[in-house]
């Protein structure tokens, strides 16, 4: 008993010793999962049970109200969320929540991101998003199965989704497993190991999923300066960054010269004067202009402000406080602007850009003004 003992206490200390080389999903099973759906004869979760014993889908396990201190991420309330005016402020995470375009939420199509589970097919768009590219951006699976049109909703994850492999129809097994491999180091490598279970994506993952954001304490996200922001051939892109991530369903808009989306501008060209807003752009390229400025009303001495996030192409230096320090330290992202599920904004936008008033002397909540500085 005593050689137990020994070996237990050993064992432990190694553990402690290498306190990430088990960084992975933490807290009670029970959050989770369920051994038989049943209680004092009464289900467990409603309409179970589901595989992996797990105590809903996606969307299931996955509703809530966010604390600060809750082990699982909300990504849909039962209720309004409290977002603030750039959804740094409430109980909204970084990638905003599906409340306002879900059927049991707001309902607008607008708003959020149609996954199938949560709201009907975008009367608006259908099932293929703007943008749709099926020929480039297929470096981590081509999602959708490179279709021309699709054929089907989007989901959380799989073939037509965002997260897990794009190789598997079936979203629950895109993504099996992801939850307890050990993430201490995101490479892309394998879905528990990359951003957030998006395949193949890279970056730093804040602890507590931006819940109330800083300087300090927010996502670094990973991207590249490529050499003329969007207007640079795809093949360019870097897969693992987090522009080539929303390029995977939107690559007319992340694509070359001569490669838009509209029937009056098809064939056109995209560089300056601009026409269609640059991703894939180091603001260091600028910052002699009012863009060296950001965040502008928002923070100073160019503090990394999380209301309009931007990337870097290093991750080696860790998370940014201060951006506009070093090239590729401050690169315009697509979520610079929107949020990736959803917001009470039109265009999953992080702000409400109706507001924003051009010389008015006053930001308010308008995040153009971070980048755009000398234009409120």
């Amino acid at each position: 008993m005593r050689v137990l003992l020994s070996f237990c206490l050993a064992f432990w200390l190694v553990l402690m010793m290498f306190p990430d080389s088990w960084a992975r999903v933490q807290g009670p099973c029970v959050d989770c999962h369920t051994m038989h759906n049943s209680q004092n004869g009464s289900a467990v979760v409603t309409n179970g049970p589901f595989r992996a014993l797990t105590r809903g889908d996606c969307v299931g396990c996955h509703t809530g109200t966010n604390t600060g201190s809750n082990n699982i991420p909300y990504i849909l309330s039962d209720t309004e969320p409290t977002y603030g005016d750039v959804g740094i402020s409430g109980n909204t995470l970084a990638g905003g929540n599906f409340y306002w375009v879900a059927d049991s939420g707001g309902n607008d199509d607008t708003k959020g991101h149609n996954v199938v589970y949560l709201a009907a097919q975008d009367a608006n768009i259908g099932y293929t998003p703007p943008g749709w590219d099926n020929a480039n951006f297929t470096a981590n699976g081509a999602v959708a199965g490179g279709e021309a049109s699709w054929s089907k909703q989007l989901t959380c994850a799989g073939k037509y989704g965002c997260h897990g492999t794009h190789t598997d129809e079936d979203d629950f097994r895109s993504i099996s497993g992801a939850h307890h491999a050990d993430d201490s180091t995101i490479d892309g490598s394998t879905v528990g190991k990359s951003f957030r279970f998006l395949y193949g994506i890279i970056g730093i993952e804040d602890s507590d999923w931006e819940y109330q954001p800083t300087a300090t304490a927010h996502n670094q996200y990973y991207a590249i300066d490529r050499a003329d922001g969007m207007n640079d051939n795809p093949a360019n892109a870097d897969p693992k960054s987090i522009n080539y991530l929303c390029a995977e369903c939107h690559g007319k808009f992340h694509s070359g010269v001569g490669d838009t989306e509209g029937a009056d501008d098809e064939g056109s060209t995209v560089g300056s004067p601009w026409i269609r807003h640059p991703s894939d752009f180091d603001m260091n390229n600028v910052k002699t202009k009012e863009y060296g400025a950001y965040p502008g009303p928002f923070g100073t001495g160019n503090a990394y402000w999380p209301g309009a996030p931007v990337g870097a192409n290093d991750l080696t230096a860790g998370v940014r406080s201060q951006v506009l320090q070093a090239d590729g330290d401050a690169i315009v992202l697509c979520i610079s602007c929107h949020r990736a599920h959803g917001s009470p904004n039109a265009d999953l936008l992080r702000w409400d850009y109706n507001q924003c008033q051009a010389s008015s002397g006053n930001a308010g909540n308008c995040g153009c003004y971070a980048c755009h500085t000398s234009k409120y």
